[in-house]
């Protein structure tokens, strides 16, 4: 494998945690593992093993110095620095795999601040940018490994890659990708201008959220059966991207449920608010790449409606919307086909972009669905039983960062909410409870 370029995504992600020290953006995975307790001697074994056939895994950044073309006042000819993944061959992986003591506190509280207090450190980018940490002292069963890297490195279907390339057994089965994407018609033009302009009417601001938001990340996951999940889409007639964000609006909307009764001081009792969904626009050739192939829509959760299937059924109506003509993501793959352009890009643009989802004028949260993965993972030769995601926050910016994840048998949801946030914990509960009211709609089981 040789260098390779970033990615806009990657530019973007890395402009932003350069342009704002502190504020970086991490992806992470913690891995729940069965059989005898694992040590760190037995993790590091594996991981080394794994590296040598895993070249993605061994990539950091490198600048290298590139011709600019001919200076106009006829002297030398100048250069400009070039980012890229460069593979290498001395990875330490003493330096990636580490153990880490899990606090102290009842039930998972203790893993809960665990998880909370290494969010708010950075990877480093000096090295290839992902890190394990192998927790002890927890009160769950078996082993618990966290997977961590960098946003600027790897968005969901990379982290998914990751896992597979360290842990998966067997061949993958990923999903279908578009072996390329047709090129942008004007319609294509028109409707993401109308998303755009649509994009531009704030969405409701809701005094749960507590203020502008403040302190680190704080993390609560719920898991339900995978396959309870898509028996309400298929009795509702809709995808289980569509059950997911309407129970999101319900789970909401319950939270701040006051909110809702009072007449909103817009007159539009019933006005939304909006969510960032990211949606791949990765291809099949792309398919082994460890960067960033995503981009985003903006989303009107329907919390003001009060029955829960009218609730799903305006989410669904959205979605075919978005999709209807097929050219959802058309426009923005073109210009991510076109990555020499964003080295010439100002950072501060860069930055921006990649802080779509933390300008709460126009989203109020971030829901990702990274969908399934579809292969077993084990780890030195013990099953992963279970995992729970930890969806990256725009501390200090951003209020809350949802995400889905698929794995075997479940269905994994993280809340990623600012310390602020007030009672942010019962969010995940209420997921689950707005779960069972869809599957209670969607009626009896036929035989």
């Amino acid at each position: 494998m040789h260098d390779r370029s970033l990615t806009i995504g990657d530019h973007a992600f890395l402009a932003f945690t350069r342009r704002f020290p502190g504020e970086f953006l991490n992806v992470g995975t913690l891995l729940y593992v069965g059989g005898p307790p694992l040590d760190l001697s037995a993790l590091r074994a594996h991981v080394a093993d794994r590296l040598r056939a895993a070249r993605p895994l061994t990539e950091r950044l490198h600048t290298i110095a590139t011709p600019a073309g001919d200076h106009r006042g006829g002297g030398p000819r100048a250069e400009r620095s070039s980012l890229r993944w460069a593979p290498r061959g001395d990875v330490n992986v003493d330096d990636h795999v580490v153990v880490t003591a899990v606090r102290e506190g009842p039930g998972d509280d203790g893993l809960r601040r665990t998880l909370d207090r290494l969010a708010s450190q950075p990877v480093d980018l000096g090295r290839p940018p992902w890190m394990l940490h192998l927790l002890r002292g927890h009160s769950a069963d078996g082993t618990l490994v966290l997977y961590r890297a960098s946003h600027a490195h790897q968005d969901g279907g990379a982290l998914y890659r990751a896992l597979y390339l360290l842990f998966g057994e067997g061949e993958e089965t990923g999903v279908a990708l578009p072996q390329a994407f047709p090129a942008p018609r004007p319609g294509d033009y028109l409707r993401l201008a109308g998303r755009n302009l649509q994009g531009l009417a704030p969405t409701r601001a809701l005094a749960a959220w507590g203020g502008p938001a403040r302190g680190p990340a704080r993390h609560t996951w719920a898991t339900t059966d995978l396959a309870a999940l898509r028996q309400i889409a298929r009795r509702h007639a809709v995808t289980v991207n569509d059950v997911y964000l309407a129970a999101l609006a319900g789970a909401i909307r319950q939270w701040s449920l006051p909110e809702w009764h009072r007449p909103h001081r817009s007159h539009r009792p019933h006005r939304p608010i909006h969510a960032l969904m990211p949606i791949s626009i990765r291809t099949s050739a792309e398919q082994e790449l460890l960067s960033n192939f995503t981009t985003g829509v903006r989303i009107a959760l329907p919390c003001g409606e009060p029955d829960p299937g009218r609730r799903l059924a305006r989410v669904a109506a959205r979605t075919r919307r978005l999709k209807r003509g097929g050219g959802l993501g058309v426009v923005e793959r073109h210009h991510l086909a076109l990555a020499e352009l964003s080295p010439r890009a100002s950072p501060r643009f860069l930055a921006h972009a990649a802080s779509s989802g933390s300008r709460t004028r126009e989203v109020a949260l971030v829901a990702s669905n990274l969908g399934h993965l579809r292969c077993r993972l084990a780890v030195a030769g013990r099953p992963v039983t279970g995992l729970a995601g930890m969806p990256p926050l725009f501390v200090g910016r951003q209020h809350l960062s949802v995400a889905l994840f698929g794995y075997g048998e479940h269905a994994h949801i993280t809340f990623t909410a600012s310390a602020s946030v007030p009672g942010h914990e019962a969010l995940a509960d209420l997921w689950l409870a707005e779960l069972e009211v869809l599957a209670e709609l969607a009626g009896p089981r036929p035989r």
